[in-house]
């Protein structure tokens, strides 16, 4: 995949009724340039799939899409194979994906195992004051690619920098009463049709709520999806239901080899998204 292919990729994610931007397909290729597929049949592109390796140890796979037009035709298989194929190459442990209920039955039949289950939640951001909670900084990020390493269970530090970088006034830390110490920490970016908040990660439910307080603060009227952990955090659906966000569609994240790097989802409040964990 190159930029000129962001056009089409754009096309098969309005088809879905995804939520990505351009930006979101460049994020991807820049993290994982020669691991971001388009298959053609007959010299016309029919699907995408993406990959982005952490530490090249754990690796995503995302945008599986295919043309309408061109469905049941087993490239959907041709693409994940295309992508698992690379993993492989690159030496990676463990291949994890959010898979949609349908979706499923293709990991199934390749050897993926479910984790846990996900809900993407929905509403709209209105006006909150926050407590402890402030932008993050340049000088905050190494910190915060620290704690998520144990939260995630590797590094996403190239991805939690282009984060930042893209949308630093929707980027916020959260620090413990009376220290400096950071104990949680969200980010937000726009979407086609709503603004995303993840990840969204905090080492107590007190510290989340204020740092998602401060989300609905800064995008006070806007749309919002987020992609919250149901079961293995107790407290992030509830959370989010107590400000009006209500269940949109569900996701099932599945792992291929050994889970090897599960982190502390208990933890994790909304995961980055469902094209990159």
């Amino acid at each position: 995949m190159t930029d000129g292919d962001i056009d089409f990729g754009i096309r098969l994610k309005a088809a879905a009724g995804w939520n990505q931007l351009p930006a979101d397909w460049k994020r991807l290729m820049r993290l994982e340039p020669e691991g971001c597929f388009v298959l053609e049949s007959d010299g016309v592109p029919v699907g995408t799939v993406t990959t982005t390796l952490y530490e090249k140890r754990l690796a995503w796979i995302g945008m599986v899409l295919v043309s309408p037009e061109e469905r049941r035709k087993g490239y959907g298989t041709e693409l994940l194979k295309a992508a698992m194929d690379y993993c492989e190459t690159q030496r990676v442990e463990v291949i994890k994906l959010d898979a949609t209920p349908l979706g499923k039955k293709l990991y199934d039949t390749l050897g993926y195992v479910d984790e846990y289950r996900l809900k993407r939640m929905q509403g709209s951001a209105s006006r909150q004051i926050s407590e402890s909670v402030r932008r993050m900084r340049p000088v905050d990020l190494w910190e915060v690619v620290q704690l998520d390493i144990g939260f995630f269970g590797v590094s996403r530090q190239g991805l939690l920098e282009r984060l930042f970088e893209e949308n630093p006034s929707l980027s916020f830390v959260a620090n413990k009463s009376g220290s400096s110490e950071i104990v949680g920490y969200l980010f937000a970016r726009p979407g086609q049709m709503a603004f995303q908040i993840g990840p969204w990660i905090a080492k107590e439910p007190s510290a989340a709520e204020e740092l998602f307080k401060a989300a609905l603060n800064a995008l006070a009227g806007q749309s919002l999806f987020l992609d919250v952990l149901q079961q293995v955090n107790p407290h992030a659906e509830a959370m989010v239901a107590k400000y009006g966000f209500t269940t949109q569609r569900e996701f099932i994240r599945m792992f291929y080899g050994k889970n090897l790097f599960p982190g502390k989802p208990a933890e994790i409040y909304a995961i980055c998204g469902v094209e990159k964990g």
